[in-house]
């Protein structure tokens, strides 16, 4: 049977995901909260919730799966532990230098791999489990069939999602909040969902482009299961726990009973819960094709979820089978025991029946009374009776024994293992770099290739694979000044286009070219199997001394630093191996697994750029990716040629300028001023994230629930 997964943001969410079924909850930040909370538990309720789950035989997972820079790796290293001390049955997790030391800090601890690492392949969930994760939660861009698949060929075991608000942009290629002030990075889970705002695209206003309506498969559960997939999970965040409640609600009775629901469940939910309508696929998510009926607002909304509200703060969901003992002798105190279903016993001692000569109590009276365990965790599955003729038991005697044996019970389940904890290691040694980083150019076109930018004799010069490929006979002057030629990879390859990358790669390899740059953990394999030098790019998000050490140890080359992280915290991680960081261009806030162009205009014209704007007049180039894909460009450009100290400080092996919708001219223009030869200034301009950085640590909650036990 599949396997439930809810999230659990907040105290009373935990409480409505239990109630409501749910086999296992995955509990924090960014799991499930009231839109725009970005608290975390505190460590108290923490421990409420894990104890609250431990009693009712529901296994919770605890996320950690935020990016970590080194000065907050302590911190989320003692809040890993703090969750295996209490109790945690898995822990979630993201970020590839945390994992490493998570399995010295806690090896007996199993890890599952957050839907932002985006695994979407074979290959990708491949190099997952390679890190030691024992779940991954698979990519909601992901078919049953793709999800299938993978299940089929990894030795880990899956998730997948099945319900829940969608997002424009691939689980984990998202930056566009942390490029917004008014909000936190989603790598830190302090996500604003400024994609819900209107943008215009196409020229023409789109109100929501960027929104998708919620995902609904609930149909597919039954084919999940044959294909071999083990886990199902609901996506909560920004959602209340009344929505919890009732989704899982409906997925267990789903599940459970194999029971569709009804068109009423189906509209309560659309009136409710999918403010921007429902689909079952993210092809078919666009709100407009699938409009929600009217909804519930106000007083109405807050009526409909106090009576959901009513249904798990009230009542106890009976899901912990125990069964019953009763021996009842002449002669004898009157013993009773009881055993749950992970072993737990329980032993209570009567007082001794009388022979009243006459009929006495009945195994069937026992038995009656000992089943009677509602309003408790509990569910009686077998009372087995070994009891004299014409003994003489009060009913009263009976009930006092049921719940003495339910409270020893208990009490067992409250305590948590001990788990086996490791030393931290000690960081990954530092090396002192040379203050003379090498240039690198990144282009988007070959029309941006020039004599002039030739000149300029940049050290490596990067370009998109697929533009490479066509042939380009402006390399010839790149060359010429002995500059090195770099393929960039795509950052979201499926399976079904796995092989066409293979071939772009030995198409890539035959013409010389024999370095790469990649984003993804799942190409890395493919690159280096076709004998290429690999490079990693900013997709890997890479935040920390730790994680840089994990890329050298993969057999990268060099490694491009996260553009969340401050100049200040990539100083701190630079000297682990050659590091790349982006000095200058819009930085890519978002990838789109689907066509953003098609889906407005209704035709594909994903050749020619265009561009996003919003109501506030800042633009947001938009350009095709690998497979009708649509990368997201930042509205401005982050530029420090005026700041050298920044990065010319910083340690780093090499800086890279990045160029998107600028002409030739411009690029030129853009080098020569980096260079020191001119003053030339871009428009539109500011400093990213290297002053403040997107890792603010969140505070924790101070609520608390009561109805914890």
């Amino acid at each position: 049977m599949l396997e439930l997964l809810s999230p659990a943001g907040c105290t009373e969410a935990v409480i409505a995901a239990v109630q409501s079924g749910a086999d296992t909850i995955y509990i924090g930040r960014g799991a499930s909260a009231p839109a725009g909370d970005g608290a975390e538990l505190s460590p108290e309720e923490l421990a409420k919730c894990l104890r609250y789950c431990r009693i009712r035989n529901c296994r919770a997972a605890v996320c950690i799966n935020e990016l970590v820079a080194d000065d907050t790796m302590q911190a989320a290293v003692d809040r890993a532990v703090f969750a295996a001390r209490h109790g945690a049955d898995a822990l979630v997790v993201r970020d590839v230098g945390l994992i490493g030391l998570l399995r010295r800090v806690l090896p007996d601890m199993p890890l599952w791999g957050d839907v932002r690492m985006d695994i979407h392949s074979v290959a990708g969930a491949m190099a997952a489990a390679s890190l030691g994760l024992s779940r991954l939660m698979l990519a909601p861009e992901l078919t049953p069939e793709q999800a299938g698949e993978i299940a089929r060929s990894i030795p880990a075991e899956t998730a997948y999602c099945v319900h829940g608000p969608a997002c424009a942009a691939r689980s984990g290629q998202c930056y566009l909040s942390a490029m917004d002030e008014a909000h936190g990075s989603d790598s830190a889970l302090h996500c604003g969902e400024p994609c819900r705002g209107r943008f215009s695209l196409g020229g023409r206003m789109d109100d929501t482009p960027l929104s998708e309506a919620d995902l609904y498969r609930i149909d597919h559960l039954a084919a999940l299961e044959e294909a071999g997939i083990p886990c199902v999970y609901i996506n909560g965040r920004g959602r209340r726990p009344e929505y919890i409640a009732y989704v899982t609600g409906l997925y267990s009775r789903a599940i459970r009973e194999h029971v569709p629901p009804t068109q009423d469940e189906y509209d309560r939910l659309r009136e409710l819960f999918a403010p921007h309508g429902i689909a079952d696929d993210l092809a078919s998510a666009d709100p407009e094709k699938a409009p929600p009926p009217e909804k519930l607002t106000g007083r109405a909304l807050e009526r409909a979820c106090a009576d959901i509200r009513r249904g798990y703060m009230e009542g106890e969901l009976r899901r912990v089978p125990v069964t019953f003992y009763a021996v009842i002798r002449q002669g004898r105190p009157a013993m009773f025991a009881a055993e749950d279903s992970r072993g737990h016993r329980a032993v209570y001692e009567g007082y001794a029946p009388i022979d009243l000569g006459r009929q006495g109590i009945t195994p069937e009276r026992v038995q009656d009374i000992l089943y009677r365990t509602g309003g408790t965790p509990y569910d009686c599955v077998g009372v087995k009776c070994a009891i004299d003729p014409h003994m003489d038991y009060a009913d009263e005697a009976l009930e006092q024994a049921r719940r003495a044996l339910l409270t020893q019970i208990t009490d067992q389940n409250r305590e948590a293992p001990l788990p086996r904890i490791g030393e931290l290691p000690e960081p990954p040694l530092t090396t002192v770099r040379r203050n003379d980083p090498k240039l690198i150019l990144q282009l988007s076109r070959a029309e941006q290739l020039t004599p002039e930018l030739a000149e300029a004799a940049p050290d490596l010069l990067y370009l998109p694979a697929e533009v490479l490929a066509a042939g380009v006979d402006a390399l010839e002057d790149f060359r010429g000044q002995g500059v090195g030629i770099a393929a960039v990879l795509p950052r979201a390859v499926s399976d079904d286009e796995m092989p066409v990358l293979r071939e772009l790669l030995a198409t890539l390899r035959g013409m010389g070219i024999t370095e790469t740059l990649a984003g993804s953990l799942g190409l890395i394999p493919a690159a280096l199997e076709a004998g290429m030098t690999v490079r990693g790019d900013f997709g890997l998000n890479l935040t920390n001394r730790s994680s840089m050490d994990f890329a050298r140890r993969i057999g990268l080359a060099s490694a491009t630093a996260s553009f969340e992280l401050s100049a200040r915290q990539i100083r701190e991680l630079s000297g682990v191996m050659d590091t790349e960081m982006l000095i200058y261009g819009r930085m890519p806030v978002m990838l789109t697994e689907k066509c953003l162009i098609r889906s407005s205009a209704g035709r594909c014209s994903c050749a020619t750029p265009t561009s996003m704007s919003d109501p506030f007049g800042n633009v947001f180039p938009v350009a095709k990716d690998f497979g009708c894909r649509n990368t997201v460009y930042g509205a401005k450009k982050v530029f420090l040629a005026d700041r050298p100290e920044v990065y010319i400080n910083a340690g780093l092996w090499a800086v890279r300028l990045l160029f998107t919708t600028e002409s030739a001219r411009e690029c030129g223009d853009v080098v020569r001023r980096y260079r020191g030869l001119n003053r030339y200034t871009p428009n539109n301009t500011g400093r990213g994230l290297y002053v403040k950085g997107a890792f603010a640590q969140a505070a924790p909650s101070d609520a608390a629930s009561d109805r914890i036990l």
